[in-house]
């Protein structure tokens, strides 16, 4: 019998990346999705292919897969019988799955389930299975809580994947680049995992959940500045020497704070941004500026892309002034179709940029960091 996982998400992160590897590793894939149209496209079709683009492109059919609605009542046996869970739902909406999660532990202590199980958070957020384990035990009890400790893992994670959208006759059909990262903090696994591609289990998950954060900075950085210069996608914004030039002078910054925090060497750091900026860099990823530059007010905030690689070098004596072009040009996006860039702006104006760097970044008036912005917009 295949190990069966759930995947909480069947957008194109779910079907594209988690659902892809887990398949080709010989997991039984199920999705849970809250789209009653994309429910049943799964459950009609039953299989839907993903097309990996490496130096050629191949497909790859991933097939037997079911889904159901978070309100289905056949969820919670389908949670019970699964060794693993994952998400891919997005920052915001994580901790709105721990109902989900709550169904799965109750059903499987009903049944006297002991397999281990093991719940991961797919999300571009720091210790995103950390915060849903918060959420999940605040709805437990005692009993709940004991057989958690013994049998359900939260291993925190860091992904990526880049996917975009095709139109194919199937329109489950998902596009992906063929580098996959997945490292998860093997010490907080339960039992263990079947081999999957691009997984990397680790003893120092805060470092490596780090330096996918601070390449993040990066990322931000070509899509905001290349919104600022009206580029379409981001590989665009990669190409302009001006752009390229801060966002490597900000990589940089991001390096050397990173090494000297972690204590790994900094070409380490320095070998994974070359990858980084290789693919962002494909010209047949059409990843668009807009979407890069969603929700600047999480991505401005005080653990997130821009601050905290900021607040690090300045902790070991490096300036980060390139990386002080990116909160710029975030605190700058004025999109109008983009609901935070509009909230954005109307508290830049209501209330001007002290309180936004309070409110918003986390920072306080006599943090360095918030007088070398004040000086810098």
């Amino acid at each position: 019998m295949p190990q069966k996982a759930i995947m909480i998400g069947a957008g194109q992160i779910g079907r594209g990346f988690i659902g892809q590897v887990l398949f080709s590793a010989g997991y039984q894939i199920t999705f849970v999705e809250v789209s009653p149209s994309l429910v049943d496209s799964i459950n009609h079709l039953g299989a839907y292919p993903v097309i990996v683009m490496g130096a050629e492109e191949h497909r790859v059919e991933i097939t037997g897969i079911r889904a159901f609605l978070p309100t289905d009542d056949k969820l919670p046996e389908a949670l019970a019988e699964a060794e693993l869970v994952t998400t891919a739902v997005g920052p915001s909406i994580l901790t709105k799955t721990a109902p989900t999660i709550v169904k799965a532990i109750r059903r499987r202590m009903e049944l006297g389930v002991t397999r281990p199980l093991n719940v991961i958070a797919c999300e571009n957020i720091d210790k995103g299975s950390s915060l849903l384990k918060r959420a999940v035990f605040a709805q437990l009890s005692q009993a709940e809580l004991a057989h958690c400790a013994e049998f359900v893992g939260f291993p925190d994670a860091e992904v990526s994947r880049m996917v975009m959208p095709i139109h194919d006759s199937n329109p489950l059909t998902v596009k992906v680049e063929q580098y996959v990262e997945w490292v998860i903090d093997k010490a907080a696994v339960k039992g263990t995992l079947l081999p999957i591609q691009g997984l990397e289990l680790t003893d120092k998950p805060e470092a490596y959940i780090k330096r996918k954060m601070f390449s993040l900075t990066g990322h931000a950085m070509l899509g905001y500045l290349g919104y600022q210069k009206g580029y379409q996608y981001i590989f665009q914004a990669a190409f302009d020497d001006a752009i390229f030039s801060v966002v490597f002078r900000a990589l940089a910054e991001c390096g050397q704070g990173w090494s000297r925090e972690y204590g790994l060497p900094e070409v380490e750091f320095y070998q994974y941004i070359t990858v980084m900026l290789r693919r962002f860099s494909d010209s047949r990823m059409h990843d668009p500026c807009t979407r890069i530059c969603r929700e600047p007010l999480r991505k401005l905030g005080h653990d997130e892309r821009f601050v905290a690689p900021a607040l690090t070098a300045l902790k070991h004596g490096i300036s980060p002034d390139a990386i002080l072009v990116g909160i710029r040009a975030a605190l700058d996006y004025n999109s109008p179709e983009e609901p935070q860039a509009v909230q954005l702006r109307q508290m830049l104006q209501d209330q001007g940029l002290d309180a936004v760097l309070e409110i918003v970044l986390g920072l306080h008036r006599q943090d360095q960091l918030f007088r070398m912005i004040k000086a810098a917009v």
